[in-house]
């Protein structure tokens, strides 16, 4: 029985990762995640948000459509959506990351996967998120 709904996307910004708007946006998010018993981890990588966030199917579907208005994104693209039983980002509101803690695009480059495979590159983002998790709970 799945208990938890997930979407993992990626879109494009003009907010500066570390910069007072990014930690506008995390602090919306945390807010917003608490009150809709949401949980993820996002990376701000250049001029690219990769997201992760899980919780019950309804309000996370808001919070998905609302991300989708929201002009700080643009092209978001789901590289995966689904169920699940347990969730990857229990202990986060919302985790958050940049290329000064790891970069995505290395990681991409090292770990290389098909990006037309939906679902083995969505995998890879997903795997890149979860080391983020880790190195951040670590410190």
């Amino acid at each position: 029985m799945f208990d938890i709904s997930f979407i993992l996307y990626r879109s494009e910004t003009d907010v500066a990762p570390g910069s007072p708007m990014a930690r506008q946006i995390l602090s919306e998010a945390e807010a917003r995640n608490a009150a809709n018993d949401l949980t993820g981890f996002l990376h701000h990588e250049e001029n690219f948000f990769f997201q992760w966030l899980e919780g019950p199917a309804a309000p996370l579907e808001e919070v998905a459509m609302m991300i989708q208005r929201d002009p700080r994104h643009r092209y978001m693209t789901f590289l995966w959506r689904g169920a699940a039983d347990d969730r990857q980002f229990g202990e986060w509101r919302m985790g958050y990351s940049t290329c000064d803690d790891d970069s995505i695009m290395i990681w991409l480059a090292q770990n290389p996967v098909a990006q037309r495979e939906k679902r083995a590159y969505a995998s890879s983002v997903l795997a890149f998120l979860q080391r983020r998790n880790e190195s951040a709970r670590g410190r």
